[in-house]
This record gives C-alpha cells, structure tokens and sequence, in this order.
C-alpha cells in the first residue's frame, strides 16, 4: 500500500512539473540584451538615467562629456575603439560653429569609417537656438539614406511636436524629454542589425 501511495504521488509530482514547463515555455521569453556604447555631449549625459530603462537587460557604456563638439567626439572614438560596443549612440554637431555643415558632413562620414560596418551606428538630430538645425540634419539624413547602418532619431521633429519636451533653456530635455528620446534611442537600437550594408543603388 506504501508503495501504491508513494508511486501516485510521484506521478503527481511528475505531472505538475510539465505543466508548469509547458507554461513557462508557452510564455515570451525576453531578448538577450546587448551591449552599446554613448559618445556624445549634455544630451547623452540626460539621456543616461533613462536609457537603461529603455533597454532592460541590455549594458550601457557611457563616454558622454558637456560641451563637447563633433570633433572632440572624434577623437574619443578613435582612442576607443576597439573598445566600442556593436550599437553605438552618438549625440553630436550641437556644440559645433553654426554654418559648418560642410565640416559637419566631413565628421559624419569619419564616425562612420571609425565605427565600422559591423556595427550600428544610432544618431540624434539637432535642435539648438529654438529651432532645428536643418543643414546638419540633412546631413545626418543623406547619410542614413545610403547606409542602413545609420539609424537617424528624428529628435528635431519630436520636440517640434512637443515644445514641452525641452528644458526651460530650450536646448536640452526636460525629464519627459530624456525619457522619449531614450525610448526613440532604443528603438533605434533594436531596430539596427550589426553588419547590414550600404544600400545599393
């Protein structure tokens, strides 16, 4: 009778652990994180409390300094570059001399060269003395037409729609902003595969 009992119980035991595996294997498993790296000036450093929020599971690596222009940006790349995660987020041309597009242009197509083909490249647009500046979001844009690797957040226009989303200054972001241009950052992120190749055509 004693091993009657013993043996339903372990059928019972036995029955309850796959349900509950065929439960758990039912259910969304989430997505590995990855790794990225953030280059950039002040509106990198805003975007750092929030972005591991928008990236659950995944790690940030922050070289983010004020003030800093595209050039300087450059230069910390090169240093570390080896080092550079497969994403990495750049936030720069907003402490560059206005009028330098050209120059501009120049430093976009040097980033790229720098991070590589297989890695993504993730790239906000600029908005400084109350409005965006077009000539180096163009720039940005023409780039990203013909690399796919580049993947434009469109930070110009959200904060065009959502005056509220800047700071009292009316350059950097308010803590909604932060928080919406680390979640456009993210899906920038996710939306990029490491090693895709320039568009042909």
């Amino acid at each position: 009778m004693r091993s009657t009992t013993l043996f339903a119980a372990l059928l019972v035991v036995v029955a309850v652990a796959a349900l509950l595996s065929v439960r758990r294997h039912g259910e969304a498993t989430p997505r590995p994180g990855g790794t990225v790296s953030l280059v950039g000036d002040s509106l990198n450093v805003g975007v750092e409390p929030y972005l591991a929020g928008a990236l659950p599971g995944w790690q940030i690596v922050a070289n983010d300094r004020v003030g800093r222009r595209t050039s300087e940006g450059i230069g910390e790349i090169t240093a570390g570059r080896a080092r550079l995660a497969p994403y990495v987020v750049v936030s720069l041309g907003t402490n560059d001399p206005p009028g330098s597009a050209d120059t501009f242009r120049d430093d976009v197509a040097r980033v790229e060269r720098l991070v590589g083909s297989n890695r993504c490249l993730v790239w906000a647009t600029i908005w400084r003395d109350g409005k965006p500046d077009d000539a180096f979001n163009d720039v940005l844009r023409d780039t990203a037409a013909a690399n796919r690797r580049l993947r434009v957040v469109e930070w110009a226009k959200m904060v065009e729609q959502h005056p509220d989303w800047l700071a009292p200054d009316g350059l950097h972001g308010s803590e909604t902003g932060y928080r919406e241009r680390a979640g456009a950052i993210a899906s920038a992120v996710r939306g990029c595969a490491p090693g895709q190749t320039v568009v042909e055509g």
